[in-house]
């Protein structure tokens, strides 16, 4: 990859898509993390993936924020010809926790989606098999990776 090409990735998207992307930052070389307007998240992973080659879903993710009454969805994604990262991230106030599902755009964030609404709570409109997959059936409920959990049950 050549020297700034991160800088011209980022120019080049924020050109293309100026009203879907809150930020854009180079985090270290073929790295670039990617703030994405919630309400315009699904064409903005369309656009990564049809015109800059972000083909393959690596991972997925969430991050509570708690104090800033905010949780953060983060998705990991890859260039493969270039061997270029992408985190994309979206912000959600933890009182608004839906977003669509990005199994529209990558199939295989399926199970990234599914562990998420688990683990954090955040629900994936559209997602075709949004069911449990790591709790056990018995889950008296709770969300196990956010801040505040206090276990199984117990009032938050």
């Amino acid at each position: 990859m050549p020297e700034g090409a991160e800088d011209a990735f980022i120019a080049a998207l924020k050109a293309a898509h100026p009203d879907l992307v809150e930020e854009a930052v180079i985090l270290r070389q073929k790295r670039v993390s990617v703030v994405a307007k919630r309400e315009g998240l699904l064409e903005l992973a369309r656009a990564l993936r049809d015109e800059f080659g972000f083909v393959h879903p690596v991972s997925a993710g969430a991050v509570d924020y708690p104090k800033e009454n905010r949780m953060q969805m983060i998705y990991y994604l890859m260039n493969p010809s270039s061997r270029f990262t992408l985190m994309l991230r979206v912000n959600l106030p933890r009182d608004d926790l839906v977003l669509p599902s990005m199994t529209q755009v990558w199939e295989a964030m399926s199970f990234h989606e599914r562990e998420t609404k688990e683990m954090f709570g955040i629900d994936f409109e559209g997602h075709p098999n949004l069911v449990p997959l790591l709790l056990p059936p018995d889950w008296r409920g709770g969300y196990p990776l956010r801040k505040d959990f206090k276990g199984e049950g117990a009032p938050t």
